[in-house]
């Protein structure tokens, strides 16, 4: 996320551009960057309909890598469009581990794919658990990410269990820890003297 939140705040800032939309576009690519690293790992992706977004399902939950705007409450309006709210009623597909099972064709392989199977067909008709990764960011730095299991909840979405992830040291605190707080008094000023300077008789 770092390198990829570094590519589009180059790109911003290349662009001299007053307007942020082009730099807000990045989520996409980390979807699909988090889809890959999945995939890599064994874990197969799922299609959002209409968008046709793919995500990830990770132990039988759609995850969804989003960059959360700087607007109140954009947690709650995450499902506003009609292919956010359908991960909430996704399912798992059966197919996930191909037909051995309903068609009677190839054997499972082992007995770790079977225990997969069999608890995707436990599944099947249950909607997936939808886990947000929530990125906070401004064209300058990647400030935090946090994640949460989503609950939606008649057109609004809240965040259950959210934890921080990670977090900037400047957002953390780290890079202020020795500074003192000032809230009341008269702030100290550092004492500042002159210093003589020899002058030449030349001069």
């Amino acid at each position: 996320m770092q390198a990829r939140h570094a590519l589009a705040a180059d790109a911003h800032q290349a662009a001299a551009t007053r307007y942020a939309i082009g730099f807000g576009g990045q989520w996409r690519d980390l979807q699909e960057d988090t889809v890959d690293a999945f995939k890599e790992r064994g874990y197969l992706p799922y299609k959002l309909k209409p968008a046709g977004y793919r995500l990830p399902i990770v132990n039988g939950c759609l995850l969804f890598v989003w960059r959360v705007p700087a607007t109140p409450d954009a947690v709650g309006g995450f499902a506003s469009s009609k292919t956010r709210m359908n991960g909430f009623f996704a399912q798992e597909p059966v197919g996930l581990f191909g037909t051995s099972f309903v068609e009677g064709g190839d054997d499972v392989r082992n007995a770790s794919e079977q225990a997969e199977f069999e608890r995707a067909v436990r599944a099947a008709g249950e909607v997936m658990s939808v886990v947000l990764v929530m990125v906070h960011s401004t064209p300058r730095q990647l400030t935090s990410i946090e994640w949460a299991v989503a609950e939606y909840v008649d057109g609004t979405v809240r965040p259950l269990g959210m934890e921080t992830i990670w977090e900037h040291p400047a957002e953390s605190g780290d890079a202020t820890a020795d500074v003192e707080s000032f809230d009341s008094g008269t702030p100290i000023v550092p004492s500042l003297e002159l210093q003589k300077q020899g002058r030449s008789l030349d001069a």
